[in-house]
């Protein structure tokens, strides 16, 4: 077991748990950031590719990588679908859910990626992988019908919208991998995907940055340097050095934390719809992610 590979795995997960808690705190704690949605996936996303710009270059350059046309509109193309879209839902879907419901929703992720991977990689569907399907969105329905605690049917149909379209950009992002690796794709598709959202956030949201105050940047930095290029390089580094079949189970503990954050941060409680709902999610994911057999050693860079 490579200590330094589970501790980096472990720490990019902990900083995914506290994107949903920091989005929704810019938006309920008195700031202006949280309230435009398209502009905070702007500056996540793009500020995101900025940082990682440099390594992943020098990656490209000792894998002798020599970006043309074709590996240009791939890059572009994974960023309009990974960034574009998915991150305009997922930012818009968290201010009308609590954070830990969107946390929960979100990490229905991987139960996706299982179920579309046979049709773009070499790999195969199961009644296991169906059956967590069905598993995750009994728990979305249950969730949408507990009005209670703030759950909104829009923004549950907003985030299965964006964790369908995250479970596609996981699959083709997992297929040019091996031509570019891990963090050049993912700064690419944070530069690229983001400068598409900026004419968005201009025509929807119009131009409030005159308005954002100290802590509004204070968290955009957060969300977009800490949470998300950090967080990415952590997360890809520790996967790359521990048995895949760690590095799956490890994202179980994504919902646990972020509910944790949001209890302690924003003060959201878990109901007890929210715990039925939640474990058929979590079954789901289990279904899904559990391996058959042991997995081997996987090498990212």
């Amino acid at each position: 077991m490579n200590l330094r590979g589970l501790l980096s795995l472990l720490a990019g997960i902990v900083l995914f748990s506290t994107i949903e808690v920091a989005s929704k705190l810019m938006q309920q704690g008195g700031g202006t950031a949280g309230r435009y949605p398209f502009w905070l996936a702007f500056f996540r996303f793009f500020i995101t590719g900025i940082v990682l710009l440099l390594p992943a270059l020098h990656r490209l350059r000792l894998r002798g990588v020599s970006l043309g046309r074709r590996d240009f509109a791939d890059l572009i193309g994974l960023g309009v679908l990974g960034v574009t879209l998915m991150s305009c839902l997922f930012h818009l879907a968290i201010t009308f859910l609590p954070a830990n419901i969107a946390a929960l929703v979100f990490s229905c992720n991987p139960v996706f990626v299982v179920l579309f991977a046979p049709f773009f990689l070499p790999e195969k569907i199961s009644l296991r992988k169906l059956m967590a399907v069905g598993l995750c969105l009994t728990g979305i329905f249950l969730l949408a019908r507990d009005r209670a605690d703030g759950v909104s049917l829009i923004g549950l149909l907003m985030m299965l919208a964006a964790i369908i379209i995250f479970a596609l950009y996981t699959v083709f992002f997992k297929k040019l991998t091996p031509r570019y690796g891990a963090l050049p794709i993912t700064a690419f598709a944070g530069l690229f995907g983001g400068l598409f959202i900026l004419p968005l956030a201009w025509g929807v949201e119009g131009m409030p940055l005159a308005t954002y105050a100290t802590a509004d940047w204070l968290g955009i930095a957060y969300l977009a340097v800490i949470c998300t290029a950090l967080g990415y390089f952590l997360f890809i580094y520790g996967l790359g050095h521990i048995e895949a079949s760690i590095g799956s189970m490890a994202f179980f503990l994504k919902p646990f934390l972020a509910a944790f954050f949001a209890w302690l941060v924003l003060g959201e409680s878990l109901s007890v719809p929210i715990l039925v709902g939640g474990a058929f999610i979590l079954s789901g994911m289990l279904a899904a992610l559990l391996p058959v057999r042991d997995g081997k050693p996987v090498l990212m860079d």
